[in-house]
C-alpha cells in the first residue's frame, strides 16, 4: 500500500502518471525499503541499505512537497531547492546524500522567507518539514498519506490562473495616477 501511496503522492505532485524521479520508479524504491526494513525486523541489527533506502523514500516524499509547492510559488528558491534533492536521490550512498544536502543547505533555510501568506503553502512546508525530521516508516508511511489528501485537495489550476492575472502595473500608469 505505501508503495503505491508513494508513487500516487509523487503523480499528484508532478501532476502526471510518470514522474521521472527515480529510473527504477517510486514503488520499487519503496518496495526496496520494506525490503531492508524486514530485514531489520528480523534481525533488529539497522544497517547502512536500510539508512540508505529510508533516506532515499524521505527524499522522494519532499521532492513531492516541494514539487507541489513550486506549482503554486513557483520561485526561484522552491525550484533550487528541488533540484538539489533531485540531485541528492542520484546518491550511491546516506553520507553521499548528506554530502549533497548539506553543501546546500541555506536554500532550504530561503525557502520559508518566501511564503508570504498562503495557507496552502505553510501546510506544505510544514509537512516537507516533518519529512526531514521523520525518523521511522510508520511516520513517513503517515507523512505520505498526509500529503496526498492535501495535494489532492489543492486546486493548483485556480493557483496557476491566479498567477496569471497578477500582471505586474505598468509604470507609466502608476506615475500618472500618483
Amino acid at each position: 500500500m505505501s508503495a503505491k501511496n508513494l508513487q500516487l503522492l509523487l503523480e499528484t505532485a508532478y501532476d502526471t502518471e510518470n514522474p521521472q524521479v527515480f529510473e527504477e520508479g517510486a514503488a520499487n524504491v519503496y518496495k526496496k525499503f520494506e525490503e531492508a526494513y524486514k530485514v531489520f525486523v528480523q534481525t533488529g541489527k539497522p544497517t547502512d541499505e536500510l539508512n540508505f533506502r529510508f533516506e532515499r523514500v524521505r527524499l522522494a516524499v519532499g521532492i513531492a512537497l516541494l514539487k507541489a509547492y513550486t506549482r503554486l510559488a513557483d520561485n526561484e528558491t522552491s525550484i533550487e531547492a528541488l533540484q538539489v534533492l533531485q540531485e541528492a536521490i542520484t546518491a550511491k550512498n546516506s553520507k553521499e546524500i548528506d554530502k549533497i544536502v548539506q553543501k546546500k543547505i541555506k536554500v532550504f533555510d530561503n525557502l520559508y522567507h518566501e511564503i508570504f501568506v498562503n495557507e496552502e503553502r505553510e501546510h506544505i512546508l510544514g509537512l516537507f518539514e516533518a519529512t526531514l525530521d521523520a525518523s521511522s516508516k510508520e511516520e513517513l508511511d503517515e507523512l505520505m498519506i498526509e500529503g496526498l489528501e492535501l495535494l489532492t485537495a489543492i486546486d493548483f489550476e485556480h493557483h496557476a490562473q491566479q498567477d496569471d492575472d497578477d500582471e505586474p502595473l505598468d509604470e507609466d500608469f502608476l506615475k500618472s495616477i500618483q
